[in-house]
C-alpha cells in the first residue's frame, strides 16, 4: 500500500453495499491476465469515486461513484465473479 491506494480492505465496506454481503472474499478472475484473486486482494484508489484494479497487472477492475442516495458500479475486464461461502467451503 501506498499514499496513493489501499488495498480492497480498506473499502470493505463500500464492497459489502454492493453485494449485500462479505465482498472482500469474492473471487474476480481478470480478463486481462487470467489471475484470479478475491477484492480484498486489489488495489483500491480513492478519488471522486473509487477505482479497483487488478493486483496483478493493474488493470481497471470496478469503479464505483458514490452520490448522496446511491451507487453507480461498473465492472470492467471481469471475466468472472464468485462468491465465496463464509464456510469457504465450494458452492
Amino acid at each position: 500500500m501506498s499514499d496513493l491506494h489501499l488495498d480492497g480492505n480498506g473499502v470493505a465496506w463500500l464492497l459489502d453495499q454492493i453485494t449485500g454481503a462479505e465482498a472482500t472474499t469474492t473471487l474476480r478472475t481478470c480478463q486481462a491476465c487470467g489471475d484470479r484473486r478475491p477484492l480484498g486482494d486489489h488495489r483500491a484508489y480513492m478519488g471522486a469515486g473509487v477505482v479497483l484494479r487488478c493486483p496483478s497487472c493493474e488493470t481497471v477492475a470496478v469503479c464505483i461513484g458514490v452520490q448522496d442516495d446511491h451507487l453507480t458500479v461498473r465492472w470492467h475486464g471481469t471475466l468472472r465473479v464468485e462468491l465465496v461461502p463464509a464456510d469457504g467451503a465450494p458452492a
